[in-house]
């Protein structure tokens, strides 16, 4: 028999990483992790560092060809990836 205090577990997780507000933190490591998903495997392959800050997504892109024609498609980047996290979590990529 169950007890009202009962729930299913990852429920108490989701509960837990709000309590201690590590949701946003999590959603932000699974957008990072979701960049190579959406770019593709060449994009991917110059991709030097990838990090967010103050909901900006900056990618640092060691080929000036490929970053100006990512800078075109920006907007649905971020668009892309906030889908795959499900949350909103940056509002501006910015290209390095």
């Amino acid at each position: 028999m169950r007890s009202s205090n009962d729930q299913k577990l990852g429920d108490a997780i989701k509960d837990m990483l709000k309590l201690y507000r590590l949701d946003d933190k999590v959603d932000e490591h699974k957008l990072i992790r979701s960049w190579e998903k959406t770019v593709g495997p060449l994009i991917s392959k110059h991709t030097k560092d990838i990090y967010i800050s103050n909901s900006k997504l900056i990618v640092t892109i060691d080929s000036a060809p490929l970053r100006q024609e990512l800078s075109y498609s920006a907007s649905k980047l971020i668009k892309d990836l906030n889908a795959l996290v499900g949350s909103q979590v940056v509002t501006e990529l910015i290209l390095r």
